[in-house]
Parts: structure tokens; C-alpha cells; sequence
């Protein structure tokens, strides 16, 4: 679909620049400055930055899921930052939702995984409580369910 458009385009600026050349460059410019600007609007910096603060320095502290509306699950928890000097701006938690056949977390298989981006600074040696809704729409435990929490990425 996107090469169709584009070579829509690029036939509309032959058309163009034959007839009207002024026209055509000027359309180009705001094209390519419009590319531009979605480049840089949509390309995810956090994860071209180098992050200063080691995953291991943030901990998840008492998650909670409790049930939402609409089938949905709360989030909620406390976003410790243990580094001394450095202050988080944005993390990922990955929510793995598993489901066991019985209590204990023994044969267990993932049948549900959300990412959340949290964006909350979290000065050092301080913590920031963090809750969010997520749903999995697919997911059908058969037995008991199970929560693992963890922080994938960071961001200082």
C-alpha cells in the first residue's frame, strides 16, 4: 500500500515538474520535511539512548493485579530506584500472565504478556507507586493464574 502512494507521488511530481517546476520542488521540500518530521516524532529515543541506570538497581516492589472492568486487570505496584546518584525517567515492566495447574508454579504456561511503559521520574534512592490497566483479550486460564513482574529496560 505504501509504494502505491508513493509512486502516486513521485507520478504526480513528474506530472508537475513538467508543466509547473517551481510547484513540484516546492512540494517536494514539504515531503521531504514532512518525512523529516515523522521520522523524528515517531522513532522510540529511549531505546536508541544509552541508559546509565543498570536494570538490576530498579525493583518492582508488592505487585498487585486485581481484576478491571471489562474483563481487563489492574496493575498497581511501588518503582523502587536504588541507584545513589541517578534519577529514572522511564522504564518498561513486562507482565507475564501464566496459568498453572495448581497452586504452586510448577508446569505452568504463559498465556499472556503485556509491556507498560512507565513514565514516572523516580529521583535516587527514592520510589514511585505506579498502576495501570491492561487487558489480554485471548487469554482463557484453565487453572490458577500467576503473575511474573519484571523491568526489561530503563531509562535515565
Amino acid at each position: 500500500m505504501q509504494f502505491v502512494l508513493l509512486a502516486i507521488i513521485v507520478g504526480a511530481l513528474l506530472y508537475l515538474s513538467r508543466y509547473f517546476p517551481k510547484a513540484a520542488f516546492s512540494v517536494l521540500g514539504v515531503l521531504i520535511l514532512g518525512a523529516v518530521a515523522i521520522v523524528f516524532t515517531t522513532t522510540d529515543f529511549a531505546q536508541n539512548s544509552r541508559s546509565r541506570i543498570p536494570i538490576s538497581d530498579i525493583t518492582i516492589e508488592n505487585p498487585i493485579m486485581t481484576d478491571a472492568y471489562g474483563g481487563g486487570y489492574r496493575f498497581s505496584a511501588r518503582l523502587n530506584n536504588n541507584n545513589q546518584s541517578i534519577e529514572l525517567k522511564e522504564s518498561i515492566i513486562s507482565i507475564t500472565m501464566l496459568d498453572c495447574p495448581d497452586e504452586t508454579e510448577q508446569g505452568c504456561t504463559v498465556i499472556g504478556q503485556s509491556e507498560q511503559r512507565v513514565v514516572i521520574p523516580v529521583p535516587p534512592a527514592q520510589a514511585r507507586d505506579v498502576s495501570r490497566t491492561l487487558s489480554f483479550n485471548s487469554a482463557k486460564p484453565a487453572g490458577f493464574v500467576r503473575w511474573q513482574f519484571s523491568v526489561t529496560q530503563t531509562r535515565s
